[in-house]
This record gives C-alpha cells, sequence and structure tokens, in this order.
C-alpha cells in the first residue's frame, strides 16, 4: 500500500513569488484595460463593424501595439502561475490528480488566449493600413471580409475558448483546490467565477449569457487580488 506524500514546503521567497505571480494578473491587464480602453474603446470594440473597427485601429495603432503586447503578456504570465499554483496544491496536501488537471488546463487556457491576441499584433494593424490606404471600395470591401472572418475565428479561439470556457474550468479547478486546502472563502469565489466565466462560453447557445462577459472579468480582478492578499498572509508565516 503507497501512501501520498506532501511535497517540501515552500518557502518565504516561494510564496511571495506566487503572490507576485497572482497580482501580475491584475497589474498586466490594467495595460489593455487602460490604454486599449482610452484609445479604442476596448473591449466593446471587438463587436465593431469592421468598416468602424478597422479605421480606428489605423487611427491608433501604437496604443493598439501596447495595448495588445500587455495583455498578450498577461495571458503568458497564466503559464508560471499556473505551474506555482500545482505546487502550492501539493505542498498544502492536494493530492490525486487535481493539481496536475488544474495546471494543464491553466496552461491550455493561456495558449489559447495567445493564439487570439496575436492577430492584435500583425493581421489585423495590416489589414487597418491596407484598408485605411484604398479608396477602391471594392478592396475595401474584401480587407472587410477577412477583418470578419479572421475575428470570428480567431475570436472564438481566444476569447470563447482561452479567456471564458478553458479559463472558467481553470478557475474551478483552482477554487476546489482552494477548498481542499482550507482556503474555503478563496475557493467558493474562485469556483463562481469560474462557473460565470464557462457559462459565458455558451453564449452561442444561450444569447442571454452575453451580458456574463461584462459583469464576470470585474469580480475576477478583484478575486486575484484577494488571492494574492490572502496568500501574502501566508507568506509571511514561511520561513525564509
Amino acid at each position: 500500500m503507497t501512501t501520498a506524500t506532501t511535497a517540501a514546503p515552500m518557502t518565504r521567497a516561494d510564496m511571495l513569488t506566487l503572490v507576485l505571480l497572482v497580482a501580475a494578473q491584475v497589474v498586466l491587464f490594467l495595460i489593455p484595460l487602460i490604454v486599449l480602453g482610452r484609445a479604442i474603446g476596448w473591449p466593446a470594440s471587438l463587436r465593431l463593424p469592421a468598416g468602424e473597427a478597422l479605421p480606428l485601429i489605423a487611427r491608433h495603432a501604437t496604443a493598439v501595439q501596447i495595448g495588445y503586447w500587455g495583455y498578450l503578456l498577461t495571458a503568458t504570465a497564466m503559464v508560471p502561475l499556473a505551474l506555482a499554483l500545482r505546487r502550492f496544491a501539493r505542498t498544502h496536501g492536494v493530492h490525486g490528480g487535481l493539481p496536475d488537471l488544474m495546471a494543464a488546463m491553466g496552461v491550455a487556457a493561456a495558449v489559447l488566449k495567445t493564439l487570439g491576441i496575436v492577430r492584435w499584433l500583425i493581421a489585423m494593424p495590416s489589414l487597418a493600413l491596407l484598408h485605411a490606404g484604398s479608396s477602391d471600395p471594392i478592396i475595401r470591401a474584401v480587407v472587410e471580409v477577412n477583418y470578419v472572418v479572421l475575428n470570428g475565428y480567431a475570436g472564438a479561439v481566444g476569447e470563447l475558448l482561452g479567456v471564458q470556457l478553458f479559463s472558467g474550468i481553470w478557475l474551478m479547478l483552482v477554487g476546489t483546490m482552494l477548498l481542499r486546502a482550507n482556503l474555503r472563502l478563496n475557493g467558493i469565489a474562485g469556483l463562481a467565477i469560474g462557473a460565470a466565466f464557462a457559462t459565458t462560453a455558451l453564449r452561442t447557445l444561450v444569447p442571454a449569457f452575453e451580458i456574463l462577459s461584462t459583469i464576470v472579468p470585474p469580480l475576477a480582478l478583484g478575486w486575484f487580488v484577494v488571492l494574492a492578499v490572502t496568500l501574502g498572509r501566508l507568506a509571511t508565516l514561511r520561513k525564509a
């Protein structure tokens, strides 16, 4: 008969690193929220018709680059966070397949987000410049069709799958882990927010769920802040 063994305890430095990774999700997300929000009205701009969105992107090309690079950093920072939370789980007596499944879903969500975001760094600016540089209505119409198709596909990969479905499942798994690690309030909130994110992905079946896309993200940011504070308090109890 074999018994599960608890991993070596995390040091104070390890815990502080985890705190920084959690806080980074909030700090980095402020870059697109502020820069893109002021420049092109993001995230509402994602729903604009191509004829309105492309001129906006062309006029605010630098802001679009800065904002989406910030968003890309937010997505890629999920990878070390997912791995750090796996270690946290193991050092807090959470065994079985949960820590590994949680890490896998976090990494998958980060990859899907990244695949959706990169279109704004290369493809969309190129389409915007082509649209702005032509007075031929046929060329503009072709560019707009390409914008709609690319935005529809990459948006589904990045937003529907990455931001909503996979991130939602990841947050539910993190919430379950926190419950098992005796951080009950953080865990319950994580489960609820994760479920709401995953439910938002069903908007293709139930359009009314679209409203969750404006409600849940601010709640998730608040949850990350509270989790960073909670983990920070735990870090003060660790040995250096």
